[in-house]
């Protein structure tokens, strides 16, 4: 099969599976809020405890796993099965497991304190909840992104000093070039799970540094490797990740205001009469999915409009666009990235400009140059 067929393929599935997946929890959330189930979940809840505060902890811990156990064929099939199935991932069963488990514990404690946050404003201030926990949101969100390449990627994954001391001062040269301080060059150990390659840039101040895959360094020039850290310092020169994160929080403010609206006149629907009741989680999550939906094609426009701002600096730093070209190619290849998806496959699931959008791009470059 032919390197685009089998990305085409790959990524055919892999668009698929995302509408089936979004059916499937709608579908599963409408029958949990409407058949009662909620409600007697709610009750059971409060049965064993009357602490408002642990039995909504309660309701959310079975309401997770009941809603993991029952996606989980899905989700092993989309993870496990399909990147094995195209060489993609370096994980056996018991080595995915383990981290299936560590990301769905982590994505409960993160639930459990913005549900639990929410529910607080709900019952403290009616009126102005969706601002405050639309505020509380940003502010999780925040805090989550700085205490990621401390705390939750070595959960994953192991750091390691880089040790190839040409391209560690090669690095250092490009950031001195921007005039941004840079501590350190990390590596971290993404072969262990996966074929793909990534770099990202994590830290403030003195404690910048950059992290580069091993499979990155195993399998890029070192011109290349440079484009792509340049691309990654033109996000933080561009203060990218902010600005993402408050469009983000913009969002999710029109969501708990349609929330707000919704809450208020569906309660008699499903025979609840407050407004902080947990037993309406599901038609949050309901309504919170649907907006994320409808939202893509816009938040990912804006992703790709960032990404083309990024390689744009990329190449104007290191002046080396046969190696960004080269770099692009070699990443869409491993990544079995589509080069030419449809138009409508772009604004939805692409938060990156296609592969061949920013060869040509970068070709347009070479000749400016």
């Amino acid at each position: 099969m032919k390197t685009d067929e089998k990305s085409a393929r790959y990524q055919q599935l892999k668009h698929r599976l995302f509408f089936i997946q979004f059916c499937f929890n709608l579908v599963f959330l409408a029958c949990f809020a409407f058949s009662g189930l909620s409600v007697y979940l709610r009750n059971y809840a409060r049965y064993l405890a009357s602490s408002v505060l642990i039995s909504n902890s309660i309701y959310l811990l079975i309401f997770s796993v009941t809603l993991q156990v029952v996606t989980f064929p899905l989700t092993f099939f989309e993870e496990f099965i399909w990147e094995h199935k195209f060489n993609l991932s370096n994980q056996n069963f018991f080595a995915w497991i383990k981290d299936f488990f560590k990301k769905a514990f982590l994505g409960f404690v993160v639930l459990l304190l913005m549900v639990e946050a929410v529910y607080f404003f709900l019952g403290r201030y009616p009126q102005w909840w969706w601002l405050q926990a639309a505020l509380f949101y940003l502010f999780v969100t925040f805090f989550l992104a700085k205490i990621t390449p401390n705390v939750i990627v070595p959960l994953f994954f192991k750091y390691i000093p880089l040790q190839n001391s040409e391209l560690k001062k090669n690095i250092f040269q490009l950031f001195k070039k921007a005039n941004v301080a840079l501590k350190d060059i990390y590596v971290i150990n993404l072969s262990a799970k996966t074929k793909k390659a990534n770099a990202f840039i994590c830290g403030v101040g003195d404690t910048r540094r950059v992290v580069l895959s091993d499979t990155l360094v195993r399998d890029f020039s070192h011109p290349e490797i440079e484009t792509v850290v340049a691309h990654e310092l033109g996000h933080y020169k561009h203060r990218d990740i902010v600005k993402l994160m408050t469009i983000n929080a913009v969002v999710v403010l029109a969501g708990f205001f349609v929330m707000d609206k919704l809450l208020k006149n569906s309660l008699p629907l499903l025979g609840l009469h407050r407004i902080d009741d947990i037993a309406f989680f599901p038609m949050i999550v309901i309504t919170f999915s649907i907006l994320g939906l409808m939202m893509m094609p816009l938040t990912n426009g804006y992703s790709r409009w960032i990404e083309r701002k990024a390689d744009q600096f990329s190449l104007t730093l290191t002046q080396k666009p046969e190696d960004f070209i080269s770099m692009i190619r070699k990443l869409g290849e491993m990544n079995l990235a589509e080069f030419k998806p449809s138009w409508l496959n772009e604004m939805i699931f692409y938060d990156h400009p296609p592969i061949a959008e920013r060869i040509r791009f970068a070709e347009c470059f070479v000749k400016k140059v």
